[in-house]
């Protein structure tokens, strides 16, 4: 159901279109995030710590067990030189416990030793120089606990490269104010049964930054709870697989808290997409190119009324989702949760629809969804209904979705925007451009509505007071709200 607003708002659009271009100067994302790490990385090399993420074992994340913390060695890997321990907030150099990094020697229990030690002085830096360590496919056991920062010198420079199939997530992060930086890790296409992660997240204030996930089997970077974390900056490949993600977050280990205040801003994903559920947070700038499963960016919906959501969904770009992964044809953007802000966003060529909206007291702005529906059925804009969740009280101003072959034999995306059966109610258009589509501009399953509910006008009133959102679409919707 949906307010059509008369063609007299369409300059509406564009003030939107203007606002556009700027949004990026307009939109600050918070900073701030991991100071500890930042301090010592600075301390240490070129300025940049890393941060890596826990895999999931089934259905709930893998875990080991305490006594693992500290780093029994794997069985065939030699024992690690002995060193001395560190200060608290010092550094240490993983060649110094025995690490060759030569491409040759299997550097688990140096890894291990390494890592222990600067646990157990309470936290610091953990060096990796240029080289390529070879890790067993039971990974690395000692986890980078809190203020433990394990830092590289550079992606392509700094490679962990694993020997065999993974028996277990190939690194564990756990505790706060930890970081991975500036490494690339290599899973050489391996596919366990079992969903292990490359890196393993859980804690707070921590954050992965500038590393290399390369072809990954199941989960690049895995993130379970935690508040005002960050994964920025990094890239991320994978073959096009059903079951794989390259950026996952869900619950906390033993059904903790969601993931709060987080931030997944930067990163660049091929193969694979973002999957996240959680709380006040921001996925911004990310590239998805190519995803085999599910959709581009996914986000789950509530799964309690004490759940509140509200995301900031902003300048992403997904294209090219090819296949049906068992459920659906793979999408651009399929976006549950409530009172989201889905703005400036790209979907282009994928198999399924470009955006999908199922989140209810969402506002979608300024995206573009064109040439995708290449499966029949889909459009570039849908709102969804679903038992656990819908579109309802939604607005959707100034965005635009076209099929770029109009007019032509080869078009695919069948409307500009549609609408699934169900009971939804009370969604608003304002100056959006749907034409030039195989089908048609839109497809309504549902009686209109007249009148917007009490609920989504407040969300647009919080909206426009929001100093975090971008002005100019701050603007538009207070010249809405003002008529």
């Amino acid at each position: 159901m949906f307010i059509s607003v008369s063609t007299g708002q369409a300059h509406l659009a564009r003030s939107l279109i203007i606002g556009a271009a700027t949004v990026l100067l307009l939109f600050q994302l918070p900073s701030g995030y991991c100071d500890n790490a930042r301090e010592s990385a600075t301390r240490v090399t070129s300025g940049q710590t890393a941060n890596d993420a826990e895999g999931v074992n089934g259905s709930n994340p893998g875990t080991h067990t305490g006594s693992e913390v500290g780093g029994a060695s794997p069985s065939g890997t030699g024992p690690a030189n002995s060193n001395p321990t560190p200060d608290k907030g010092g550094q240490v150099n993983v060649k110094s416990f025995g690490a060759a990094g030569d491409g040759v020697t299997n550097d688990t229990a140096a890894f291990n030793a390494a890592l222990k030690s600067v646990a157990e002085a309470g936290g610091g830096v953990c060096l990796v120089p240029k080289g390529t360590y070879l890790i067993s496919g039971s990974g690395i056991t000692s986890r980078v606990l809190s203020n433990v920062h394990l830092v590289g010198e550079g992606r392509g420079v700094s490679i962990l490269k694993i020997t065999e199939m993974p028996t277990h997530n190939f690194l564990f992060c756990s505790g706060d104010n930890w970081s991975v930086e500036n490494l690339t890790f290599d899973l050489q296409n391996y596919f366990p049964k079992i969903r292990y992660s490359a890196i393993n997240c859980n804690g707070d204030n921590w954050r992965v930054k500038n590393c290399e996930v390369l072809n990954i089997g199941r989960i690049g970077i895995g993130a379970f709870g935690g508040k005002n974390w960050s994964i920025e900056g990094n890239h991320i490949t994978s073959m096009k697989r059903v079951g794989n993600s390259a950026i996952l977050t869900s619950l906390a280990v033993r059904a903790g808290p969601t993931p709060t205040d987080a931030r997944i801003v930067d990163n660049v994903c091929e193969g694979s997409g973002i999957s996240f559920w959680g709380n006040n947070s921001t996925i911004a700038r990310n590239r998805v190119s190519g995803s085999g499963s599910g959709t581009g960016i996914f986000t789950g919906a509530a799964s309690t009324a004490a759940h509140t959501y509200r995301l900031t969904i902003i300048s992403n770009i997904c294209t090219g989702g090819r296949g049906f992964d068992g459920n659906t044809w793979i999408s651009g953007f399929e976006i549950w949760a409530a009172k989201s802000v889905i703005a400036y966003n790209t979907a282009t060529d994928n198999d399924g629809s470009g955006i999908i909206v199922g989140g209810p007291h969402c506002l979608v702005i300024g995206n573009r969804s064109d040439d995708n529906a290449r499966s029949r059925g889909h459009a570039g804009f849908m709102a969804r209904y679903q038992n656990f969740s819908n579109a309802s009280d939604s607005v959707f101003v100034g965005n635009s979705a076209h099929d770029t072959r109009y007019p032509g034999s080869n078009m695919t995306q069948e409307y500009g925007y549609a609408e699934q059966p169900g009971r939804l109610e009370h969604i608003t258009h304002i100056g959006n451009d749907y034409d030039h589509n195989k089908m048609g501009p839109t497809k309504y399953n549902s009686r209109p509505n007249v009148s917007q509910s009490s609920a989504m006008k407040n969300e647009l009133k919080a909206f426009a007071e929001d100093p975090d959102m971008p002005e100019s679409a701050r603007d538009i919707v207070r010249e809405y709200l003002s008529r």
